[in-house]
């Protein structure tokens, strides 16, 4: 895994993953919006390129990418008020995050099929990191499983009796959090790493 990647995986982790609430519900939202913004972001690049719009194309992007966040909430703040209340500013941070940016804006000249499949081939790899690590953080922490309900209501389901929880109660705060982040990404780079080992070999094959 290259290492500019890892130094964005680690800056998002620690400005938007760790300061959420460990609850999966939470987790889905925000990761939800990154693929939409990744996405929309991507588009727009080349949307702005095929308008030669280039001189400005920065400030486009950003503007598209910031009102889809907008939009985004309020269409979240209609189904489910709760959820955005408790994130908060956490979903302004998502615009901003170097995960994000540092994608959007990296090989610009690359056909949009291209950068598409590169983009959210990574937005999909984190995403299953960052899930993992709400899961994990919502059932060893808080004894619960977390996700949307019926009526715009938050469905909790109690898998494990908070008086049995004990020392896992740690990953329910922010310590506890940085540690679980730090063994999740260990994993996620072990594999990553793996993978392009196994990929180079059948290239040369």
């Amino acid at each position: 895994m290259k290492r500019r990647s890892v130094y964005l995986l680690i800056a998002t982790i620690l400005a938007i993953l760790v300061p959420s609430p460990g609850r999966f519900v939470y987790g889905v939202t925000l990761i939800l919006e990154l693929n939409i913004l990744m996405l929309i972001g991507t588009l727009a690049i080349s949307l702005v390129k095929k308008l030669k719009l280039e001189e400005i194309n920065t400030l486009i992007v950003i503007i598209v990418i910031i009102g889809s966040t907008v939009m985004f909430r309020q269409i979240m703040i209609m189904l489910y008020p709760e959820i955005m209340l408790t994130l908060g500013f956490l979903v302004y941070l998502m615009p901003v995050s170097f995960f994000l940016i540092g994608y959007v804006f990296t090989n610009m000249d690359e056909p949009v099929n291209v950068r598409i499949n590169r983009n959210m081939f990574h937005i999909m790899t984190f995403s299953v990191y960052a899930l993992l690590f709400f899961l994990l953080r919502d059932i060893a922490g808080y004894g619960t499983f977390t996700f949307f309900g019926k009526n715009h209501q938050i469905l909790e389901k109690v898998i494990i009796n908070e008086q049995k929880i004990g020392f896992f109660s740690i990953f329910a705060s922010i310590p506890g959090a940085m540690i679980l982040s730090a063994i999740l990404l260990f994993i996620h780079i072990y594999v990553r790493n793996q993978i392009a080992i196994y990929k180079r070999a059948e290239v040369k094959n």
